[in-house]
């Protein structure tokens, strides 16, 4: 992808109040569920603001249509107008159910990139927008629809242009070359403005679910293998593995569904698409899995083995880590974390999206994998 996606995304000042609160506070000592219900009472209070409608506001508000993010019937309204004259068509129902407070979906994705094209934002501002108000990754090229809509937005071409050639690519099937990477895609679209060049390479780089994210697949089955590394497994079939691996990953509790009696309740967006054993050997197979269930996956087994390498060599050493040296783990955790996501074309940590804060909030414990392990007592 292009170097400037690979920045680390701007905070502002509520932003940095979270990371502050959830990165630099004293590290947690965790013996009971207790321990971590502030953690996820600060996840909630994430998940219940309204990031989509607050982004959806502000840009509203910039370009002369003054509101905040709960003026429903003022948002409706001026979204309406746009589509009718900036898209020519109707506001699908599914977007005004989102200005109405429901949570943005992320499986259609031409909903969300026309959106964006009514609110005429540009192709960094809709990058943003996806990773701070959808809460999840822009510009997957490996799909014909996303590559359409990253093409049209770099070169500032009219939504007639987008719906002419989603019409025009709509029959193109997958070609079955997973070699190609997704940054070369992204070159040839930028460096690309002819719409005729530019279908005739789609045509020829056209993927499935299983083809997308192949860098990410391989980095997670290597991360598997570090995992069972610590698993004895001689005389275990591969299914139960799996199920063993997850227990690693997300506590024994977990698997076995074994309910806490608290009445906390763990962000919808953190336990929405956690992996499992049978998504697990989707993954391992080349089978088809969400976007999100493969992030939440790498970002799991990097927790996971990562922490643990750290415990097995205080233990080595017979050394209780300080806070500062816990700090310094969490820092080089998240910058890491980041890297491998970048690398990956995944969209980067981000406090504000309710499983990321909660992996952060772990990280910052004087025992992660423990303290992830009781935080999953409550799913």
């Amino acid at each position: 992808m292009n170097k400037e996606n690979e920045k680390e995304l701007t905070r502002n000042e509520y932003t940095d109040y979270i990371y502050e609160k959830i990165c630099l506070e004293e590290p947690l000592n965790v013996q009971t569920f207790e321990d971590v219900i502030n953690g996820i009472n600060q996840a909630v209070k994430i998940e219940n603001t309204p990031v989509f409608l607050e982004g959806l506001s502000a840009r509203l508000t910039q370009l002369g249509t003054a509101c905040n993010s709960g003026d429903t019937e003022i948002m409706l309204d001026e979204v309406k107008r746009r589509y009718k004259s900036i898209l020519k068509k109707i506001c699908p129902r599914t977007v005004l159910e989102w200005i109405r407070g429901t949570t943005p979906g992320i499986t259609n994705r031409q909903n969300n990139y026309e959106l964006c094209y009514a609110l005429e934002m540009d192709y960094k501002q809709t990058a943003v927008f996806f990773q701070k108000n959808y809460l999840t990754l822009p510009f997957i090229v490996k799909s014909k629809t996303d590559a359409v809509f990253m093409y049209c937005l770099y070169h500032k071409k009219p939504y007639s242009s987008v719906a002419e050639l989603l019409e025009k690519s709509k029959d193109f099937v997958s070609t079955g070359n997973e070699s190609v990477l997704t940054s070369e895609i992204a070159y040839f679209i930028f460096n690309t403005d002819n719409d005729d060049e530019f279908l005739r390479y789609l045509s020829e780089h056209c993927y499935d679910n299983e083809q997308q994210f192949q860098n990410a697949r391989r980095i997670i089955k290597d991360e598997i293998k570090i995992l069972k590394e610590s698993i004895s497994y001689e005389s275990i079939n591969s299914d139960r593995l799996n199920s063993m691996t997850i227990d690693k990953l997300l506590g024994y509790r977990y698997q076995s569904r074994e309910k806490c009696e608290n009445t906390v309740k763990l962000p919808k967006l953190f336990t929405r698409s956690l992996p499992n054993d049978v998504t697990l050997g989707r993954i391992i197979n080349g089978n088809s899995v969400s976007y999100e269930v493969l992030r939440k996956t790498l970002i799991l087994l990097r927790f996971y083995n990562y922490y643990s390498m750290a415990e097995n060599n205080d233990i080595k050493q017979n050394h209780e880590p300080s806070k500062y040296e816990i700090n310094s783990r969490l820092m080089d955790f998240f910058d890491e974390l980041n890297q491998t996501l970048i690398s990956c074309g995944f969209a980067q940590l981000y406090m504000r999206h309710p499983f990321d804060c909660l992996i952060l909030f772990c990280a910052n414990s004087y025992d992660p994998i423990y303290t992830l392990h009781t935080l999953n007592e409550q799913n």
